[in-house]
């Protein structure tokens, strides 16, 4: 992988007539090459520059640096991901003004020089630093905990972390985006829409579609609650197929509650609501319909890769399901736990999506012992909350 050439992007991004150009630097001749595949995938012209020490020397060679930018004109701009001690000698080098450098991302550099430095105020800077690493930088950075070495960004190294990779990797997406003036939103939009209607009335075949294909990192579509869903497009299409389109009943309604959109994810907030004439396989699995009337709300988590849906996360209160479709009762508690003095299990049920979607007029803090004579005040305890600051007088 030493060999790698510059590739035009092909990704659904396509904000100036010459795609925006990010050069990737390392100290490893042999970088992993799926990281400037992501890249490229996301519609940035991407090549790799080794920074090595010239034989017989520890100190990184800085002239690929120096020329970097001789072949752009006026208006153009680039970005730079830096790696280890790559990235050391990059923050150093990019704090004295550079000509057409819009960001630099220093990933786990093995130190910082000026901790304090100030950059261009054109200059998008940004570090990730693992758990391991105690640099304070001025600049905005990152640190990823939870045993995070230097090298978790790079899939090819036994350092490799994919959470704090992933999370990483939207930040530094931010701010490519932000340094190229770009606005993905629309299209991050455009993607979850056409696997929403997919979903719940295209077929199998459409919902495969619009999913990633890559073998490293296959789509993946996970309902949490009950482990339905698939990896790679194989499983996802038999899922879909046999499993989730036509499964919810004719009365089924998806009410959109909200939506965040980040550099690559779009989090949306729903209220689904049906009676449960028909078995729905992904959420309830074995269970025969009820006849009961059903409202809960779920959170889908999409995460987009070169205009293409890579993963999905679902997640909703599976007890306050079941409440609802008569498999729990919240009065019935074990024996152990009665004697114990529980009372009644923690869940609630249609509450949830009413409360969601500020349907009616429902009360917090119901399973709260003692709420209501707690917020009254206890006549022997005083309180001091404080006063409300007086209004100024007219004209004061």
């Amino acid at each position: 992988m030493s060999n790698i050439t510059p590739s035009l992007g092909s990704g659904f991004l396509s904000f100036n007539k010459m795609p925006p150009r990010v050069h990737i630097a390392s100290d490893d001749p042999s970088f992993d090459s799926s990281l400037i595949s992501l890249l490229r995938s996301e519609g940035f012209s991407t090549s790799y520059i080794p920074l090595l020490p010239p034989k017989g020397s520890s100190k990184i060679d800085l002239t690929p640096l120096r020329h970097i930018a001789d072949d752009l004109e006026i208006g153009e701009s680039y970005a730079l991901l830096a790696f280890g001690a790559a990235a050391t000698a990059a923050l150093d080098f990019y704090a004295s003004p550079q000509p057409h450098v819009c960001a630099l991302v220093a990933y786990y550099p093995t130190a910082i020089a000026n901790p304090k430095a100030i950059f261009p105020p054109s200059l998008q800077v940004l570090t990730h630093l693992a758990a391991s690493q105690s640099f304070a930088p001025a600049w905005t950075s990152y640190t990823y905990g939870a045993g995070a070495e230097p090298g978790f960004a790079e899939a090819d190294l036994d350092e490799y972390d994919a959470v704090a990779a992933s999370l990483s990797w939207s930040r530094t997406l931010a701010v490519l985006r932000r340094a190229f003036k770009q606005d993905a939103s629309v299209e991050l939009e455009g993607v979850r829409e056409a696997h929403k209607r997919a979903g719940f009335g295209g077929s199998a075949a459409e919902v495969v579609r619009n999913m990633t294909t890559g073998s490293e990192a296959p789509p993946e579509v996970i309902y949490l609650p009950t482990l339905t869903g698939g990896v790679g497009q194989r499983d996802l299409f038999v899922f879909y197929r046999d499993y989730f389109l036509g499964a919810l009943p004719p009365s089924a309604k998806l009410k959109l509650l909200s939506r965040t959109i980040g550099s690559d994810r779009v989090v949306d907030e729903f209220v689904l609501s049906f009676k449960h004439t028909a078995q729905i396989p992904w959420l309830l699995p074995g269970v025969p319909p009820s006849q009961k009337q059903v409202s809960f709300p779920l959170v889908s988590v999409v995460t987009v890769r070169g205009g293409k849906l890579a993963q999905e996360n679902v997640y909703w209160d599976q007890a306050g399901v079941l409440v609802q479709v008569g498999l729990l009762d919240p009065k019935v508690v074990p024996g152990s736990w009665k004697e114990k003095g529980v009372e009644r299990l923690p869940v609630v049920g249609v509450e949830q999506a009413r409360k969601a979607g500020g349907i009616g007029n429902v009360e917090s803090n119901g399973l709260l012992g003692g709420w209501e004579e707690r917020r009254k005040g206890d006549p022997g305890v005083k309180v001091d909350l404080p006063e409300r600051p007086k209004q100024a007088k007219s004209g004061a």
